[in-house]
């Protein structure tokens, strides 16, 4: 069999080698376990549907068609090994039921067809291709594979947002918990699930087939890069939501507003200094006023109007600003005063300052000193 090195050839080889192997590599990464083997089927399954592109670009099908119809269609579980992956990454208490099986009903029977069909000789697998496959299996595949994809990276989006508001009620620092990265990705896969429905309009509409599935290899090189953030992505452990507690919160009425507790909020975490500790939690800080977390964050975000990092972090600018007036400028780095006052990175420290005061640190210090 003849393999012609053309340059679709290549990249679909590279990515399929790639996602194998990084598919083995989240297997065995001890950040966030349990998370990524969500992620490594999803890279196996993805690299398996890549290898049809693959046999087309290679005319491995024109040189052998017993190729046709092998077991290595999984479209439709991509959506939902990326939605379980996104709840069982942000949420502490996501354990995978028997109810889940639901998701990959769509999946199971896309699989018994082609093993069906795999055990079929040659008349009859072209005989299902050219009377049932092409004028309606394949559309129904194509398009809902489509269809589940985009539904499930909205659910997972939500998500996400969901989570990243949960952590700025939870902690003082979150540059390494945010999961930014993943929204990111989420957003680029919508991005190109759109361009995909262009595909399908070019194919079913005005029965154009493109040589090569571009969609197909843009979206194995960002499903690639999600591997890459989440082999990167530190272990998330307690700072995932649980869950059960945000439903009773619901349930529960509105915590009255008490003054009391409220001045003793803002006085004890300017007389302790709190916010000079950099890994500060909402729990720490509520279990050392002896009140209950949910009550703290209730006085703080109805009380005060902000949220816990937000309110955490207008301490460490003014403590900033107070440091700069006395001088601390002639020892030590912008930078290094900033890690004084609780901020253990540059970048959130830039952002986080000029969000409060409107202004760059440096413009700050030009300001400072002009007066």
């Amino acid at each position: 069999m003849e393999i012609p090195l053309t340059l679709t050839v290549i990249l679909l080889g590279a990515i399929l080698s790639q996602g194998v192997f990084a598919a083995s590599l989240l297997i065995i990464h001890p950040n966030n376990r349990k998370s990524n083997l969500y992620l490594g089927f999803l890279l196996i399954a993805f690299s398996l549907w890549l290898l049809d592109d693959f046999f087309n670009a290679a005319f491995i099908y024109q040189q052998n068609p017993d190729f046709y119809f092998l077991p290595i269609y999984f479209s439709f579980a991509f959506g939902p090994l990326i939605y379980l992956y996104t709840r069982s990454l942000t949420e502490s208490d996501f354990v995978f039921t028997k109810s889940q099986l639901l998701h990959f009903i769509p999946v199971g029977m896309q699989t018994l067809l082609y093993i069906g069909l795999q055990g079929q000789d040659y008349s009859y697998r072209r005989w299902f291709w050219q009377e049932i496959h092409f004028p309606y299996t394949y559309n129904i595949e194509f398009v809902g594979s489509l269809i589940s994809l985009v539904i499930y990276l909205f659910l997972s989006l939500i998500v996400v947002r969901k989570y990243q508001v949960w952590i700025k009620n939870q902690f003082s620092e979150i540059s390494k918990i945010n999961l930014n990265w993943l929204k990111l990705i989420f957003g680029v896969l919508t991005f190109i699930c759109f361009v995909w429905i262009i595909d399908t309009l070019l194919r079913f509409v005005w029965q154009y087939y493109p040589m090569h599935d571009f969609s197909a290899i843009s979206m194995g090189i960002s499903v690639l890069v999600l591997a890459g953030g989440a082999l990167l992505q530190s272990s998330l452990g307690k700072t995932r939501i649980e869950t059960t507690k945000i439903k009773d919160k619901k349930i529960e009425k509105e915590v009255e507003i008490d003054p009391q507790l409220l001045d003793k909020i803002q006085s004890k975490m300017e007389e302790n200094k709190y916010f000079l500790n950099p890994s500060l939690t909402l729990n720490v800080f509520a279990n050392d006023l002896n009140e209950s977390s949910r009550k703290v964050s209730s006085h703080i975000n109805h009380g005060i109007g902000k949220t816990f990092i937000d309110f955490v972090n207008e301490y460490r600018v003014n403590e900033f600003k107070s440091k700069i007036d006395e001088g601390k400028l002639a020892h030590l780095t912008l930078t290094g005063i900033a890690f004084e006052c609780g901020f253990n990175s540059k970048a959130t420290f830039n952002r986080v300052f000029k969000n409060i005061s409107g202004q760059s640190p440096s413009s700050y210090l030009k300001e400072t000193q002009s007066k």
